[in-house]
Formats: C-alpha cells, structure tokens, sequence
C-alpha cells in the first residue's frame, strides 16, 4: 500500500515506511479550503489545512510524496489516517513519480488519496487569497499556529520541488508575507526553525 502526502504528511508522517517518491496525480488539485477547529484553529475560529478536490481540468496536477506502508503496518496506517484526515473519502488513484526520490522506478503507482468531501462540516470552500492568509496568519490550533503549518507546506514543496510551483500556495504566500509586513512581523521566527 502507498499514500499520498500532500500536506503535512509531508514532513510529519507518523508512520513507518518503506520508501518514499517524489511525484504528483493527475486531475486534481490542492486547495486551503478546509477547516480545522482542533489541530489548526480553534472552535469557532478554524485554521485552514490543505485537501485535495477533483479538478475540471483532467491535467491539473497536484505534487506530494507517495510512501509505500510495510504490509503488517498497512491497516493500522489507514485508520490512523482516517481518523488524522477527518472529513475525506479514501480512493485509489495513480501517482507518477518525478525527479528527486529514494527509488529508481519511473512507473506509475496505484496509491490511496484523502480526498476531500465538501458536505462536511469542516470544509469552508474557496475565499480570496487574501481571506485565505489572514486566516491563515491569525488562527492557532492545539498543534500550533496555522502560520507554521502554512510556512512548513511552502517550505516542503520548495524543497522538494524547486523546479514546480503550485500557483494557489504562491499567491496565499504573498498575502501572508504582506500580511506580516503591516504589521512589522519579518517571519523570521518561524523560517528560521524550519531550515
């Protein structure tokens, strides 16, 4: 079994695996239109944390990492991450690997996505990137402020992706760094503990 990190996933598995792949699925795309009143935000005052929708348009893409769950670890993994990624349906899709990873295959993988199901109560739906970053900048959650967790996915995918860009993070970045600006804030404090 393989899954796919698209979010926090990304630097924080909590899990054991096997091998992890740089790579993307195809006809979907990645949005801060989900809400979190416990690990991002607070009740009333939800955070936002990435999910991935089905897209319209066939060749969106949306890049993450796949990583291959040893077999005895499968069903413990997936109910962990049923109960982590509250509010999504699981579905199998395939993944295609690119560039940097700990593998040598370039074919695709059949992995399980978390996508996310807009009749929850935790979904908010699309905002301006405006809204979207002072949310964002403005909420903490019992796992820290939603500006960390901002910075950290911006930090990941740059890292691990320095040849791709994702133009919804991009744009939201520069809402929350003129954010920060107005009000004096460099975001050095959160950049500097996450090199």
């Amino acid at each position: 079994m393989h899954v796919f990190g698209y979010g926090s996933l990304m630097w924080s598995q909590g899990f054991r695996y096997e091998e992890k792949v740089c790579g993307y699925v195809k006809g979907f795309k990645r949005r801060f239109w989900q809400g979190s009143e416990d690990h991002r935000g607070e009740p009333g005052k939800p955070g936002r944390v990435l999910s991935v929708f089905k897209s319209d348009d066939p060749n969106d893409i949306v890049l993450g990492v796949a990583f291959k769950i040893p077999e005895e670890d499968e069903e413990l993994v997936r109910q962990n991450l049923i109960v982590r990624e509250t509010g999504y349906d699981v579905i199998e899709t395939l993944f295609y690997p690119i560039g940097s990873s700990d593998t040598h295959s370039a074919q695709p993988i059949v992995l399980e996505l978390f996508l996310a199901n807009q009749n929850t109560s935790t979904y908010l739906g699309p905002a301006s990137e405006r809204d979207i970053a002072w949310q964002i900048y403005h909420s903490k959650g019992l796992r820290g402020s939603n500006l960390d967790y901002f910075l950290r996915v911006v930090s990941s995918c740059k890292n691990l992706f320095p040849n791709n860009s994702d133009r919804h993070l991009e744009q939201i970045e520069q809402e929350v760094r003129q954010i920060a600006a107005e009000k004096g804030d460099t975001l050095d404090h959160l950049i500097g503990q996450m090199q």
